[in-house]
């Protein structure tokens, strides 16, 4: 199973009071794109002023973690271990008029990898400002024998999420079979929405195959593993008594 978390930091260049939000995330939206077992992952995030002052953004932070997990017969035990940092590569920022973004830094730790952006144009009173940060990995899709898996959790953030969405295309006749919330639109690519997520967290957790099975509030590769493991404990039994 596999984790992949965002934690979002900001250092303000507005005063203002420790009650009152400066500023928002309007949009947070992400777009993961599925190769086999690559994935390109795009993450806009649109920063809204709501003060009568211009701000400075400053340094934001994603945190990507991998959920390590065990499998049998290319099937995902339902147990989850500790977390280790994801292997990115091929990272880049932009701003939305699409000027590069070169103040990007990837840092290694124990459980997480690290990317700092630097968001230093000012954003006017009202307006808003998207920053476009984008990697690869290898590391997204848990493979399976018959069932692909992805986890994706955005983490509380020091600014406010008022708009979330989550897109994948998942590539060919492949569909989703399991999702922990439901889509609002099923079909390719597949599109999750969540508002108001204020300082919470939102993890959605989804499971895809090409075999053309409904959707169900189960994962079918755990009742494929339940199964497995059943058709080995009748045949051992039937053994057992032959003796």
């Amino acid at each position: 199973m596999l984790l992949l978390s965002i934690l979002l930091g900001c250092q303000l260049a507005a005063v203002a009071s420790a009650w009152d939000a400066v500023e928002v995330w309007d949009h947070y939206n992400v777009t993961i794109r599925v190769d086999s077992a690559t994935a390109r992952v795009t993450e806009e995030l649109t920063i809204k002023n709501v003060i009568d002052k211009p701000v400075v953004p400053g340094y934001g932070y994603i945190s990507l973690s991998k959920e390590q997990s065990s499998t049998v017969f290319g099937l995902p035990l339902p147990v989850e271990g500790g977390l280790r940092g994801l292997e990115i590569r091929d990272v880049s920022a932009r701003l939305d008029d699409g000027t590069l973004v070169t103040d990007v830094l990837v840092t290694e730790e124990e459980e997480a990898t690290i990317v700092r952006y630097g968001f230093w144009t000012p954003v006017m009173p009202g307006e808003c400002r998207t920053i476009i940060i984008e990697y690869s990995t290898d590391e997204i899709v848990e493979k399976g024998l018959l069932f692909d898996h992805i986890t994706y959790t955005v983490q509380p953030s020091s600014i406010p999420i008022k708009n979330a969405l989550i897109r994948v295309d998942i590539g060919g006749n492949r569909h989703v079979s399991y999702s922990s919330n439901p889509p609002v639109s099923p079909g390719n690519p597949v599109i999750w929405m969540q508002s108001g997520l204020e300082d919470g967290t939102w993890k959605l957790d989804f499971e895809y195959s090409s075999l053309p099975l409904p959707r169900s509030p189960v994962k079918w590769a755990n009742i494929s593993l339940g199964l497995v493991f059943g058709i080995i404990c009748l045949w051992s039994c039937r053994q057992w008594k032959a003796k």
